[in-house]
């Protein structure tokens, strides 16, 4: 495993026990949930291509604050599916082709 494989696969634990930790002796529980997005931000943080896995990122933010602002959680879920599409019209290699191509024509 590489380093950065170890602290993606670490960060729930870390998570989990700096929020326990500010709860219990801070007893500080409702704004401190919010160190759970470490665990979906992490591999985006650590990642070679992180442009390309931003987006499902920014497609939940996108759902969840139009979802608060305007209350219509149902059909707005629809921005959800994009994120398949996504990635079918983007292609699972596209970063690793792009620096093939790259490294070929110079």
């Amino acid at each position: 495993m590489t380093v950065k494989s170890r602290i993606v696969s670490a960060t729930p634990l870390i998570c989990l026990i700096v929020y326990l930790a500010i709860g219990f002796f801070q007893n500080i529980w409702t704004p401190t949930w919010v160190i759970f997005f470490l665990i979906p931000i992490m591999p985006i943080i650590l990642s070679d291509s992180w442009v390309r896995n931003l987006y499902p990122f920014f497609a939940v933010i996108v759902y969840v604050a139009l979802s608060i602002y305007t209350g219509m959680w149902h059909p707005l879920w629809l921005i959800l599916l994009t994120i398949p599409v996504y990635y079918i019209l983007v292609g699972p290699s596209f970063g690793i082709k792009r620096r093939h191509e790259f490294k070929e024509s110079n």
